[in-house]
């Protein structure tokens, strides 16, 4: 005990950092947020209290890995113009800094970030009025972005359940822009800004856990949200996908020549995201089949017809042992660039493989531009072209 008496004997999830504070567990809050995020997206952690908000963002910039300072920062009244500043930059979806801001009820309304991935809830939302809010925090449309996910620490998601919950509140007037409809006004005091926060009461209990006593993630639930705003358990969302993949593809056979083309493999990807089944949430489902290592096409493939699924690295090494296939092409250089494409697909997967990746990838493996590169493969981009095609049909045709 650090701080305060203990009022209680027994004290619940939504007595954190309210009636009781432990910092352990909002440091591993924090790591948890980053271990479940992409590092690059706009995130809002919303907090109980300005003090919680605090030590959220100390916890996240212990934790990060990007260097600038100023990866996460606190927005909330206490930090006044700078705090507004910082929004700003939020904002603004030509600035990747900050990329992650805690604050409590200060960006529940009126904060239009419209490139914002992620909606971490680490405190209590009472009504559904409010927890509307903060999910539109996650709606506003963006270029490319079509889809937000919501990181729930205190159970606030079970709202989507409520007969109450039909979709966020702001909705665009008949013949409008598309904006969401301004909250009514009410009177500021004088001054820029936002209304202060109300005040906090103060915690009545901190403590620290002892030499022998640590927190852990015990139990992680990934739920997704149909179009009509309905919750989706992972087996819905699974037995929904399976019901899709027959339009898509008749065999394994047929599968594999789509995704062993480069076009063909961005065609399906497109169709899948249409139908409601975009990359990340493909790659997110593969986590949970302990399949982190494997490709998007062997998952696919074991939903639809059972095949056993293999890991990058095996397809890779499976092409590195040919030496048949590598014999083809008599420069150094070239054998070298093909052997540096295996290994950024076992490494990253099959984004690596898209023909818009040709030129970074020749970039980043020293050969220069695709002029260059060419020489390597007969003088011509289109037998460089053939090469990295033939390339992606002995990952996935050759066992």
């Amino acid at each position: 005990m650090v701080e305060g008496e203990s009022g209680q004997d027994v004290y619940q999830v939504e007595d954190y950092d309210k009636k009781i504070i432990v910092d352990e567990r909002t440091e591993l809050v924090a790591k948890a947020i980053l271990d479940n995020i992409n590092p690059l997206e706009k995130t809002i952690v919303f907090c109980e209290n300005q003090n919680h908000a605090l030590t959220m963002r100390d916890m996240i910039n212990k934790h990060k890995k990007v260097k600038d300072p100023h990866y996460c920062v606190r927005v909330t009244s206490d930090e006044g113009k700078i705090g507004r500043e910082l929004l700003e930059k939020f904002q603004d979806n030509d600035k990747d800094i900050p990329t992650i801001i805690t604050s409590s009820q200060m960006l529940t309304t009126g904060v239009d970030a419209r490139n914002v991935r992620n909606v971490v809830l680490d405190r209590t939302v009472g009504s559904m009025v409010e927890f509307k809010q903060i999910v539109g925090r996650g709606t506003r449309v963006f270029d490319g972005k079509d889809y937000f996910t919501i990181v729930d620490f205190r159970g606030a998601t079970n709202k989507f359940y409520d007969k109450d919950w039909d979709g966020e509140p702001e909705t665009p007037e008949p013949g409008g822009t598309g904006e969401p409809k301004p909250p009514p006004y009410t009177p500021k005091p004088p001054g820029e800004g936002p209304l202060p926060e109300p005040g906090e009461p103060k915690p009545r209990l901190k403590v620290k856990l002892g030499r022998h006593r640590e927190l852990k993630v015990i139990d992680v639930e990934t739920r997704y949200i149909d179009e009509n705003g309905k919750p989706l358990t992972v087996q819905e969302f699974v037995e929904r996908l399976i019901s899709q993949l027959p339009g898509l593809f008749k065999s394994v056979e047929e599968l594999t020549n789509i995704w062993s083309d480069p076009d063909e493999r961005e065609t399906l990807l497109s169709k899948l995201m249409h139908a409601g089944f975009d990359k990340e949430q493909l790659t997110t489902l593969r986590r949970m089949f302990e399949a982190e290592d494997c490709d998007i096409f062997d998952l696919l493939a074991f939903l639809a017809f059972e095949q056993p699924m293999a890991t990058r690295k095996a397809r890779a090494d499976n092409v590195r042992k040919n030496s048949q296939f590598f014999s083809q092409y008599q420069q150094e250089k070239a054998q070298k660039f093909l052997h540096f494409v295996l290994n950024r697909y076992e490494q990253t997967g099959s984004t690596e493989l898209s023909r818009e990746r040709l030129p970074a990838l020749i970039e980043l493996s020293g050969l220069g531009t695709v002029k260059d590169a060419s020489l390597a493969f007969g003088g011509k981009p289109a037998y460089l072209l053939t090469a990295f095609k033939q390339l992606q049909h002995q990952l996935y045709h050759v066992n």
